[in-house]
């Protein structure tokens, strides 16, 4: 099978402010999209959403 997105235990961290830890934003996910596939991302607010496709599109630092 073809595939066009393969992503693989992305995990994004972020430096904790009031911590010596970091805060994950994402932990081990992973997504494939086949052409022709329709996938959505869904959770609640703070749940990381945004951070996966940020993280997808090489838009993070």
């Amino acid at each position: 099978m073809q595939k066009l997105l393969d992503i693989r235990n992305l995990t994004v961290a972020y430096p904790s402010t009031t911590e010596n830890r970091f805060n994950y934003a994402t932990k081990d996910i992973s997504i494939e999209l086949a052409p022709g596939q329709i996938v959505g991302i869904v959770g609640e607010s703070g749940a990381g959403k945004s951070t996966i496709g940020r993280a997808i599109l090489g838009l993070l630092d």
